[in-house]
């Protein structure tokens, strides 16, 4: 009898060291595409506030993301110029400034940043991708989504501390592209 239950404590001490290497591996895997890359570019679908908005973004590593929304009326775009983040709709003449370090941008852009939120992150596989999902007390959650095959982001889900919830999804992703650093230029503050 002792035999046995010494034979299962082995085959579930097996199972679990087997599924704890196995999420291990794909967080590694995530995180070496992940430092591979200096740019994005890609076209996007959002959905925030109950509205849907589409449009292309520019990535460049560290400090720059700039999104130009194809649907929108007001010609809004968003840009992140190293610590400042901007959004800017420029049909009405209104440009409103948010600092940075209070969104998930910020983790997103570096990639030391990325690499430890992904190593904290509980990950879980959910048909064909991966969600790794991440809790910040001062920025909410967000769930990050990645291709199951290229290991590539897909998008994100964010419910912000006041309880917005943004849904972003990537696609026609490029990456390692020249993007020059005078695309991110925000101009004077107001």
């Amino acid at each position: 009898m002792l035999k046995i239950k010494y034979f299962f404590f082995i085959i579930i001490f097996i199972f679990f060291s087997g599924i704890s290497n196995s999420i291990a591996d794909t967080k590694s895997k995530i995180i070496n595409n992940l430092s591979s890359i200096e740019t994005l570019e890609f076209e996007f679908n959002q959905i925030a506030f109950g509205k849907e908005e589409n449009g292309k973004c520019f990535l460049r590593r560290p400090h720059f993301l700039k999104c130009e929304y194809f649907n929108s009326k007001s010609q809004k775009e968003l840009i992140i110029n190293k610590k400042r983040l901007v959004i800017n709709h420029k049909r009405y003449g209104k440009t409103y400034h948010f600092p940075v370090s209070k969104s998930y941008f910020v983790d997103i852009l570096n990639k030391e940043k990325f690499k430890d939120l992904v190593e904290k992150a509980n990950l879980e596989l959910n048909k064909n991708l991966y969600e790794i999902k991440y809790l910040a007390e001062e920025k909410g959650e967000i769930v990050f989504f990645f291709n199951k095959k290229s290991f590539d982001l897909i998008g994100w889900e964010i419910l912000d501390v006041s309880g917005n919830h943004t849904r972003f999804e990537i696609k026609d992703l490029n990456k390692n592209q020249i993007i020059e650093k005078k695309l991110f230029y925000i101009g004077e503050v107001n």
